[in-house]
């Protein structure tokens, strides 16, 4: 691991968590004091920051960002944020660290008759066929880095992603 990967996987805009499968080794290098440090030197000549909490890093403009480019953030990543409440509404356990099930899903959203949920599954889904919707919605939280599976052959659980607190925490400070 290197400060090269590093930069390559964040300069994509993927949220590195430590407890991802896929880019935890990203984060376990970042948790040296002196890596950290060096990374964070150069991506300030290059006008970036190197930000981490709570098992996750990302990067960030060095400069203040514009009421314009939040709001470019907001608009880019409102799917996004629909879609982890429709997760909070229906497995409220659900945090960072935590596992899921597909089933578990499934079952919550047969059983939760919310109008205001079926509002914001039309919002991101047109299609009326429940089943593919939500493979839709589970194929978005693993693109997002959201989840990822725990087990390449069980299709049925997903571990919660450290990232998932960033986007919590970005909803937070706007309210």
């Amino acid at each position: 691991m290197d400060i090269a990967t590093a930069f390559q996987t964040m300069m994509k805009g993927v949220i590195i968590s430590r407890n991802s499968a896929k880019y935890g080794e990203i984060a376990n290098f970042l948790l040296n004091e002196e890596n950290y440090i060096a990374y964070e030197n150069l991506l300030q000549e290059l006008g970036y920051e190197l930000n981490g909490e709570n098992g996750y890093f990302y990067l960030s403009q060095s400069d203040t960002l514009s009421s314009e480019k939040i709001e470019q953030f907001v608009q880019g990543h409102k799917d996004v944020f629909m879609m982890i409440s429709i997760l909070k509404h229906l497995l409220p356990h659900a945090r960072s660290g935590s596992s899921i099930r597909y089933t578990e899903f499934v079952t919550a959203f047969e059983n939760k008759q919310d109008e205001h949920l079926q509002e914001k599954w039309a919002y991101l889904f047109k299609e009326r066929d429940q089943k593919e919707s939500t493979e839709q919605f589970f194929k978005r939280l693993l693109q997002e880095n959201l989840i990822e599976k725990i087990n390449k052959n069980d299709k049925d659980s997903y571990l919660i992603l450290n990232s998932l607190d960033y986007y919590l925490s970005y909803l937070e400070s706007m309210v």
